[in-house]
């Protein structure tokens, strides 16, 4: 997992941004660019995701991934969003479900 790993979703993004060049003349992230290039995302959404005033939804997430291209799993949240749809029935199915939350349950017995 890269630095950007375990922190929250606003301050991934920031430091992919910075490392990607995506700034403003100051050096600061340049969020509006990062909007224009995003398709389907506005910048108020964007804006309410990177300061934790909403969810990013998984859209958002992939299509940030995409513009910086890198894998949307180098954000928690994504992965988080994962793991909670691989134990959700109507999500993976009842099977692929229960076998999720075994291997789940296994792996914390095991800690």
């Amino acid at each position: 997992m890269t630095r950007h790993g375990h922190l929250p979703f606003g301050a991934a993004l920031r430091n992919l941004l910075i490392d990607a060049g995506v700034v403003t003349r100051i050096g600061n992230p340049d969020w509006g660019a990062l909007a224009l290039r995003m398709n389907g995302v506005n910048y108020e959404s964007l804006r309410k995701a990177v300061t934790a005033e909403r969810q990013p939804s998984a859209k958002l997430m992939e299509e940030a991934a995409l513009c910086l291209a890198v894998d949307p799993t180098v954000f928690v949240e994504y992965r988080l969003q994962a793991a909670r749809a691989s134990l959700d029935p109507n999500e993976v199915g009842w099977d692929a479900a229960v076998r999720a939350l075994t291997n789940w349950e296994t792996r914390v017995a095991s800690d």
